[in-house]
């Protein structure tokens, strides 16, 4: 369920984080990410958290975080 939910978000960010609408993604979802990371470290098992640390690495280079 969760990698779906990871999958689901990616293709919606990668269809809509261009330009000034990505600058609105890439801060409205700043908090998410980090509470993400937390909730895969607490909880997730081994493949969640992989799926997890992918998705947060692409949205982190697309958003220009750390």
């Amino acid at each position: 369920m969760r990698m779906c939910r990871a999958v689901t978000l990616l293709l919606i960010l990668n269809g809509c984080a261009t330009g000034p609408a990505g600058e609105a993604v890439c801060d409205g979802t700043a908090a998410a990410r980090s509470a993400l990371a937390a909730a895969l470290v607490a909880d997730g098992g081994p493949q969640s958290r992989e799926a997890g640390r992918t998705l947060i690495a692409r949205l982190d280079a697309g958003c220009g975080g750390p």
